[in-house]
């Protein structure tokens, strides 16, 4: 074979493989590479705990959570406590006249 026939083969530059390096990493904290995938939006999470948020599933299985989906479920969630509270106060407060 000849030089001619080698240099038709296409070369992958280094380029490429950093950017693809860059791709790998957690979605949460930008330093890590990338160990579980979040179950409910797909996006990649390291084992660090600041990251991502696991529960038991079934069949002894782990739900995984990044962070920013943790977030947003809990922020949908009711406090009842607080309700509760509320409507004690509510039903024992007496209601006051107001004065002219």
């Amino acid at each position: 074979m000849s030089i001619l026939t080698y240099s038709n083969h296409r070369s992958v530059s280094l380029d490429h493989y950093i950017k693809n390096i860059n791709d790998d990493l957690c979605n949460e904290c930008d330093n890590n590479i990338i160990a579980n995938q979040c179950n409910k939006c797909g996006n990649g999470v390291c084992y660090n705990i600041d990251c991502s948020y696991e529960f038991p599933h079934y069949y002894n299985k782990k739900l995984i959570v990044c962070k920013g989906c943790f977030n947003e479920i809990n922020n949908k969630l009711i406090n009842y406590d607080h309700l509760l509270i509320y409507k004690f106060l509510k039903d024992n407060m007496r209601k006051r006249r107001l004065s002219c």
